[in-house]
């Protein structure tokens, strides 16, 4: 079933002696093509081009391009084989989870496409099992044409009663043929992020293998018997560099988890983590033969070439090597002055000689492969009845991005904490949801049921808590620590409370080792003066314990430092609740709550109950006639009305053109039915409709299509009623999460 099984399983088995390494002499040239972190973006999707991506040719800086779609990915993947002679496709794992096509088909479809496409082998990541490890067993025992790879998981006995099926599907390695050239691909899976499978006993079956020794292992094993050895990771970059300089006979880590581009590669040298200053030398540690003890082995650094490729269905990655087992094309000859393995080791095949790296972006520009296509129309075509994904939400005029440039509080996450704290009820006395759980930036314009997917695809429902005050400074001095490993970025968005982080301040954890990362700040709820009115302030030194970040600038108001023997009731999801992303200090809490109340439906009603663009302090549009009715009043301040000429038009059904700009009719008014609409709400939900009538199976159905819902008079209409997303509802910055320094 799977590409090089018979060479794995003849080693493995240990009943066959394995075949000769090639008899390829000389240079030869291979290409690597690379995905990774697909998060199941089979289909096309709109994406704010940020500044990184618009310099690696994703799209203009600021602009609205539509990116992904695993048909585009296959077109690049099989156009780019068909210009190499020698070529392998290598998946980095995390292809389920991230859109609805994976919460409503569990990873059928994304496996199926990987297969269609003809991948020769994929990393088992974290997210692999977010349906459990018996969907993922079903998944690939019926659709994976390729084999799945993790060396650093040893599974559970799959004949046992109620042991997961993956034992018996799972790989260390394969070793593929490529025109001759055998390449070894080592699978190395993620750690940090399966929580679970750190938990005695753990529903998954598996046990965690230290990195460096199975790499190692398998390094040994198969470099007698292959040219080429790669690890295909999703350990994360820090982890692939210190893979890389603790083990030795690597060529190449095409790695994962991180979600960025190395353009280009780096280059990190092997056996450089250890030096044994007696012998002058550099070492890796082994198991030894016999004592089974550590030993040294000595060995010289090499250049090892380490490429991540993105994520999120945006980037398809090519490197191209040049390798070469003729001594005399190697950069160092054999020295008779210098120690015997300062020389070329025949062992090690191949060397890589030369790398060069390019990145093809995964935009409009790309065609799509139609056998993918046609593969993913039914499940399209399910999708559309199972969830109205393309039912309106609201409207964003500017959008809301997951990161802040401070590193702290984000305005999507500012939103998306508001939506669970402010819950009907829930309404707790604060919130908190993990940073990363939030996947996506809303994109600015019309917001979709399938962007709340996009945005929270996992199922996770709010769970309600009561913490004392020492488990609050608990729960966000881990936070701090969690934060401060990660660039000083928080980990956490939160409301109802406000948070100073000190990254370089240290505290010992629970484990009794010192750490940076301390929560010098914690603060739920507004102080309260003599008249029980929160205390106004416009700087900390007016609050009443003038404690560093207690100001509330942006509300001119003093909040509480919390009280160790007070009580505090929180707002989380049931992951972070349940322990997950080491969450510990709320597992072990015995008044979890779980309220069954997803995140993803608390943030589409909680923008659902905002009022429409334009709206005045009474929630209400300004009636209107005529056009120019929606510009500032003579003598108005614009700050107070809001407007500026041309930025509000006045909508009714009868006095609008239909066309792209939908441009008011000059010669009619709306009478007593018109209201102020923002014009670009109104421009954009008209675009929104007419793309959803060319996606008609014909012309003469679209245009027909088109000609009766009048998208125009029609977008009018919508943004009438349509909520805005904008600082009304929460969506900005507050400084509510305080980073200080690094």
């Amino acid at each position: 079933m799977f590409g090089g099984a018979g060479f794995a399983a003849a080693t493995m088995g240990g009943c066959e002696e394995p075949p000769p390494k090639t008899q390829l002499r000389g240079q030869v040239h291979l290409t690597m093509l690379h995905t990774s972190d697909i998060h199941s973006r089979l289909f096309p999707y709109n994406f704010q081009v940020g500044q990184v991506d618009a310099g690696l040719g994703l799209g203009e800086n600021g602009s609205i391009a539509n990116v992904g779609g695993i048909a585009r990915i296959s077109h690049i993947v099989g156009r780019e084989r068909a210009r190499s002679g020698r070529s392998v496709h290598i998946d980095g794992g995390d292809c389920f989870q991230g859109a609805p096509v994976f919460n409503f088909f569990n990873g059928e479809a994304e496996i199926k496409a990987l297969s269609t496409i003809g991948i020769d082998a994929m990393l088992i990541a974290n997210h692999e099992f977010d349906s459990g490890a018996r969907n993922l067993g079903v998944q690939l025992q019926k659709w994976a044409t390729f084999p799945p790879l993790a060396a650093n998981y040893q599974m559970e006995d799959a004949s046992q009663p109620g042991a997961s099926p993956l034992g018996t599907l799972f790989r260390p390695y394969t070793v593929l043929d490529s025109d001759g050239l055998r390449i070894a691909v080592i699978g190395m899976a993620n750690l940090s992020s399966l929580t679970s499978i750190f938990d005695s006993p753990n529903r998954l079956g598996i046990t965690p293998l230290g990195t460096t020794q199975i790499a190692q292992a398998y390094i040994d094993m198969l470099r007698p018997y292959v040219d080429v050895v790669t690890v295909i990771s999703h350990l994360g970059l820090e982890n692939d560099e210190e893979l890389i300089a603790t083990t030795t006979g690597l060529d190449v880590i095409l790695g994962g988890h991180n979600h960025i581009v190395l353009q280009p590669p780096k280059k990190v040298f092997d056996c450089s983590q250890n030096f044994d200053e007696e012998k002058q030398s550099f070492y890796v540690e082994v198991d030894g033969a016999e004592s089974g003890k550590k030993e040294r082995r000595y060995c010289k650094p090499r250049e090892v070439v380490l490429a991540h490729s993105g994520a999120f269905a945006k980037y398809v990655g090519r490197l191209d090597l040049v390798l070469s087992n003729a001594e005399e094309d190697l950069p160092e000859t054999c020295d008779p002055s210098k120690a015997q393995d300062d020389c070329y080791d025949p062992v090690n095949g191949f060397e890589v000689l030369s790398s060069s790296f390019k990145l093809f972006a995964v935009n409009e520009s790309v065609p799509e492969d139609p056998t993918l296509i046609n593969l993913l129309e039914p499940y399209a075509q399910q999708l559309d009845t199972l969830a109205n994904l393309d039912l309106l939400v609201g409207y964003a005029p500017d959008g809301s991005r997951r990161s802040s440039a401070s590193g702290g509080d984000s305005a999507l996450g500012n939103l998306i904490s508001n939506a669970m704290w402010l819950r009907l009820g829930i309404q707790t006395d604060f919130s908190l949801t993990n940073t990363t759980g939030i996947r996506a930036d809303l994109v600015p314009g019309p917001i979709t049921v399938e962007q709340m997917y996009n945005v929270f695809p996992f199922d996770n429902s709010i769970s309600k808590m009561q913490l004392s005050g020492v488990e609050v400074q608990q729960l966000f001095d881990f936070v701090a620590r969690r934060s401060a490993g990660r660039g000083c970025v928080s980990q956490v968005q939160i409301a109802g409370a406000r948070l100073v982080i000190d990254c370089d301040q240290t505290s010992v954890n629970s484990d009794g080792f010192e750490t940076n990362g301390v929560a010098a700040g914690i603060f739920i709820g507004a102080e309260l003066d003599s008249n029980e009115k929160p205390r106004v302030c416009t700087a900390d030194s007016e609050c009443g314990a003038k404690v560093f970040g207690q100001c509330d600038i942006e509300n001119n108001i003093c909040w509480q430092p919390i009280d160790d023997f007070g009580y505090y009731e929180l707002a989380t999801s049931n992951y972070l609740a349940g322990g997950g992303s080491g969450f510990r200090v709320l597992q072990r809490n015995t008044t979890q709550f779980d309220t069954r109340v997803q995140q993803r439906d608390a943030l589409i009603d909680y923008i659902r109950g905002g009022s429409p663009c334009g709206s005045g302090s009474n929630g209400e549009l300004r009636d209107c006639s005529v056009d120019t009715d929606c510009g500032c009043k003579e003598g108005e301040d614009p700050a107070l009305c809001g407007v500026e000429d041309g930025t509000y038009v006045c909508a009714c059904e009868n006095a609008v053109n239909e066309g792209e700009l939908c441009e008011t009719n000059a010669d009619a008014s709306c009478g007593s039915a018109g209201k102020c609409v923002l014009a670009a709400c109104r421009v954009d939900i008209a675009a929104f409709d007419r793309a959803t009538c060319d996606a008609a199976p014909n012309a003469d159905i679209a245009e027909k299509c088109e000609a009766d819902i009048n998208p125009c008079a029609s977008a009018g209409e919508q943004c009438k009623f349509l909520a805005c997303v904008d600082r009304t509802i929460g969506n900005f910055s507050d400084g509510r999460l305080r980073m200080v320094g690094k």
